[in-house]
């Protein structure tokens, strides 16, 4: 596990806690969830007041600007104060900005391991690709062993193979990143001797309708978050 992946057992917990509600309606709640988190955080954190005050100059400065009917020469100071203070207004909130966007990251992570790939019926094919000469086998004897990824090399031999407990689309060696964000499905040993295997599992579908990308957990969960980090922003009346 990585750091970002810390929170992910209390997820689990919480998302069977929730088995009753449909998966579609679960999505829609942690959406909710993530949009209140991130903007309660962000207002907590953020000078409210200040950022008030910045918004109020610019205004002003901007419909100064929008009236004035002189020469550029005699508008450039009004300019260049506009943009200074939208300039100083991003620099205001970054910080909280990027500290509001850790729940929704951590939920990011965590609904793609969980909501994201699935396995596919026993004895379906499923194409693994690895890179070089090696070739690639999808296993699943549909005995209720986990399926596994075999890598063979040019001969037929085998030389790797890699147990699936998780529907990990991606399974590589460990990298640096992995100590923010793991791979919930392991990593390839050092001495293996491909860098990564792909695995084309099939995604969840949640929309009964519309485009493969538009029924994964990602456009469901993307516009409820949007939706309610604006109904809640003017709620709370957040700068």
């Amino acid at each position: 596990m990585g750091l970002l992946d810390l929170p992910s057992p209390i997820l689990t917990q919480i998302d069977r806690w929730l088995d009753q509600v449909p998966p579609l309606a679960k999505l829609v709640l942690w959406a909710a969830l993530g949009a209140i988190l991130s903007m309660e955080i962000y207002r907590l954190l953020s000078p409210q007041r200040r950022i008030g005050q910045i918004k109020a100059a610019l205004e002003r400065t901007r419909n100064h600007v929008s009236r004035f009917d002189g020469e550029f020469a005699e508008a450039w100071p009004h300019i260049r104060r506009m943009l200074a203070l939208a300039l100083r207004r991003v620099f205001i909130v970054l910080p909280a900005t990027l500290l509001a966007s850790l729940p929704v990251l951590v939920f990011i992570i965590w609904l793609d391991g969980n909501y994201g790939g699935t396995f596919p019926p026993a004895g379906e094919p499923v194409s693994v690709a690895v890179p070089g000469a090696f070739e690639g086998r999808w296993i699943d004897r549909g005995d209720g062993a986990p399926p596994r990824a075999e890598v063979v090399d040019p001969a037929g031999e085998p030389v790797l193979d890699v147990l699936l407990t998780t529907p990990i689309a991606v399974v590589h060696k460990r990298r640096w990143w992995n100590m923010l964000v793991g791979n919930p499905a392991g990593y390839l040993p050092d001495e293996a001797p491909v860098e990564r295997i792909d695995i084309a599992l099939p995604r969840q579908e949640f929309l009964p309708v519309g485009p493969s990308w538009l029924r994964g957990w990602e456009a469901t969960f993307f516009a409820a978050l949007v939706l309610f980090a604006l109904v809640f922003k003017s709620v709370r009346r957040i700068e």
